[in-house]
């Protein structure tokens, strides 16, 4: 048996207890090794992280200018208010005082005071009488910092070209977005001192510093603007463009409309406009249609104004020359399955005839031996189907399927432009090329931008305008479909009559499109009316694009969107000085729009240049040719004026349409015609149409 093991003496455990001490002491070395030699950075970082706190002050943005130095958004100095509530309580018997002063709910004051932070705000970019009798109350604790608050003094003009910033002075839409990288200024960044309790100590006390977009400290003064842009805009003539398509937006009853304005040697936007509009300065006031930018995010089947470009390319191709004629097939011309209608069955016409009584059938004949190949990429040269990068956010670039697909109907009805889309600012473009010599150039809205130094960031010179433009057809071949837009107006039977002008000679083509419905993906009963075109036709200073959008009273472009380029046209040149003054007097001795003044006399068109008249068929037939596109009557001569059609019958509607040389359009209903558009008296040209509207009884 084993004797029992006995206790350890003091003697054998001060041994184990040294020991033991060692080693804690040695742990304890290492750890303060660790935090004050290997973690001396890390932990110094975040200890000043917890006495420090950093407010980011909104960056100020630079001004934007007309071409004239008028300005379109700026950016002020304006106070925001804060409080310490933390540190500096305000009293319950001074908010009420102090809520009344900022224009505050009182609930809303209280919420922010009794939240228990180092620092709050109580209202950004408040107004200096604001902040005057906040100052008044002599509250403990409360002041105030230089803000910056985005003013727009020009109000809706040249919303959907300048666009506007958010709260925090960032670009949301338009140039404002475009270049906000340039005209955002750099950050401002205010850094707090907290104490021991982790509370934050007033802002009157903290350093003040400024930083750049990378973080970087600047050694500039704080609260400086960023670049200040001067765009190619009129202001002046922007809101003679805004005003004038509003009223014709709202003598048409249309749901939306779109002007483009520019100069054709340079690719200038002089006014962009789209109707309905908004007010840069509230923003959140409108709806989303209202702040959309149509001429750059809408894309629209063109229609007749296409045909232009078809003509262009012919010539240019040498398929036809501007002495060749085509047969018009009488008004009905098959290809396939298909049938292409004119709204007058014409017989052999002119190239130029074809252009000034925009015969469909003519242009697809053309386009037929012009080729798939050979449209198609004449359509791509003059830069339909993609994006001209103007610089507004948003573009599209419109729908051309690639012509390798193309079957024959597809280029029959691309030639008269349906089947594809195009933005106002494609289409605008495009007839710039037709009005300067042939040279397409990049449509653009900046023309210099300069930083806060005097750096200069952007000066658009001819060399670098030409950098962005090129050739896409011949001055020759330009000028010959110029000399045919001209009789589209000038001349007696054109479309665009109604765009013609004292004192100047104007070129350009009416449009009228039918509108896809979204839902069911065919054609609706809605149309797009357009005209664009070109003044002096022989000099161009300006090309001027309308288009309205679903009007109501009357469909077409040369009845609807035609006398608003008059209007727009004829003041913009006013403008220039490039009317004789008797014109400009006489134009703005009628300064409202709602007295009529009859369009200028036509030019008498040259002998044997009118459509050839057909013999009227029975009232039968009538109907049947109503369905496809109207008739002309047995002399073709104009009438003068649109007759009365109201009480009539159907038949005899059809067939005093017929004797009269006119197109029934459309009729609606059934029973005898109540109403018509456009209205008895108003006058006509070959080629109009009219629209009636049937009940059962009168």
């Amino acid at each position: 048996m084993k004797p029992a093991r006995l206790p350890a003496g003091p003697s054998e455990r001060i041994p184990l207890v040294a020991g033991a001490m060692i080693a804690v002491l040695a742990l304890i070395g290492a750890r303060v090794a660790q935090l004050t030699i290997i973690d001396r950075a890390e932990l110094s970082n975040k200890a000043s992280r917890q006495h420090r706190e950093t407010l980011r002050v909104t960056a100020m943005r630079g001004a934007i200018h007309d071409r004239y130095g008028e300005v379109f958004a700026e950016t002020t100095a304006a106070p925001s208010i804060y409080a310490s509530p933390r540190k500096y309580p305000v009293p319950p018997e001074i908010r009420p005082a102090l809520a009344k002063a900022l224009g505050v709910p009182q609930r809303t004051l209280d919420r922010r005071l009794d939240s228990k932070r180092g620092f709050v705000w109580l209202k950004r970019r408040a107004t200096r009488d604001e902040a005057r009798a906040v100052s008044h109350l002599n509250v403990l604790g409360i002041g105030s910092l230089t803000d910056g608050r985005r003013v727009y003094p020009q109000g809706a003009v040249g919303a959907h070209v300048v666009g506007f910033s958010g709260s925090d002075l960032a670009g949301q839409e338009g140039i404002e977005l475009r270049y906000d990288r340039w005209m955002r200024g750099p950050e401002t960044v205010l850094r707090m001192q907290r104490d021991g309790l982790g509370r934050a100590l007033v802002i009157a006390d903290a350093e003040t510093a400024e930083v750049d977009a990378d973080g970087e400290s600047a050694d500039d003064s704080p609260f400086a603007a960023g670049a200040a842009l001067t765009l190619t805009i009129d202001a002046g003539l922007q809101a003679i463009v805004e005003r004038e398509l509003a009223i014709g937006v709202a003598e048409a009853k249309a749901v939306a409309g779109t002007a483009v304005l520019l100069d054709p040697k340079t690719g200038e936007i002089a006014a962009l406009a789209n109707v309905p509009t908004y007010d840069p300065n509230a923003p959140g006031a409108a709806g989303p249609g209202a702040r959309r930018n149509r001429a750059v995010t809408d894309a629209f089947e063109p229609g007749s104004t296409l045909k232009a470009i078809l003509m262009a390319t012919a010539l240019e191709e040498r398929t036809m020359r501007a002495s060749d004629s085509v047969f018009c097939e009488r008004g009905r011309f098959r290809i396939g399955k298909w049938t292409i209608h004119d709204h007058h069955p014409y017989g052999m016409l002119s190239m130029p005839e074809v252009i000034q009584f925009s015969s469909n059938i003519g242009v697809s004949k053309i386009a037929a031996g012009l080729g798939k190949e050979r449209y198609g990429r004449s359509l791509e040269r003059f830069g339909f189907g993609r994006r001209t990068s103007i610089d507004l956010p948003g573009e599209v670039a419109g729908i051309v399927r690639p012509w390798s697909s193309w079957a024959p109907i597809d280029l029959a009805t691309g030639s008269f432009g349906q089947g594809l889309s195009v933005t106002p600012i494609q289409l605008a473009a495009a007839y710039g090329a037709l009005a300067n010599g042939g040279v397409l150039h990049q449509p653009h809205l900046l023309r210099r931008a300069v930083d806060r130094s005097g750096r200069v960031l952007l000066d658009r010179d001819d060399a670098e305008a030409d950098a962005g433009s090129r050739q896409v057809i011949s001055p020759e071949t330009a000028r010959a479909v110029g000399s045919m837009l001209e009789r589209v107006v000038e001349f007696e039977g054109g479309t665009g009559g109604k765009a013609r002008m004292e004192g100047v000679r104007v070129a350009g083509k009416t449009g009228t499109a039918q509108k896809v419905d979204s839902r069911t993906g065919r054609y609706s009963r809605d149309r797009l009316a357009s005209f664009v075109g070109f003044a002096p036709a022989d000099d161009p200073a300006y090309v001027l694009l309308v288009m309205i959008d679903t009007p109501r009273t009357q469909t077409y472009g040369g009845l609807v969107a035609a006398p608003v380029f008059r209007e727009i046209m004829s003041r913009a040149l006013d403008r220039l000085g490039e009317r004789p003054a008797s014109a400009a007097d006489e134009k703005h001795g009628k300064a409202d729009r709602g007295v009529s003044r009859a369009a200028p006399a036509p030019r008498a068109a040259p002998r044997n240049l009118r459509p050839r008249a057909e013999p009227a068929p029975d009232a039968a037939a009538l109907l049947q040719q109503a369905a496809m596109g109207g008739y002309t009557g047995l002399d073709g001569e104009t009438r003068g004026a649109v007759p009365s059609f109201v009480g009539m019958s159907l038949r005899r509607a059809l067939e005093t349409a017929a004797h009269e040389g006119l197109a029934i359009e459309e009729a609606r209903g059934s029973g005898f015609v109540k109403a018509q558009d456009p209205p008895a008296g108003t006058p006509r040209y070959p080629g109009d149409g009219v629209v009636l509207l049937l009940e059962p009884s009168l």
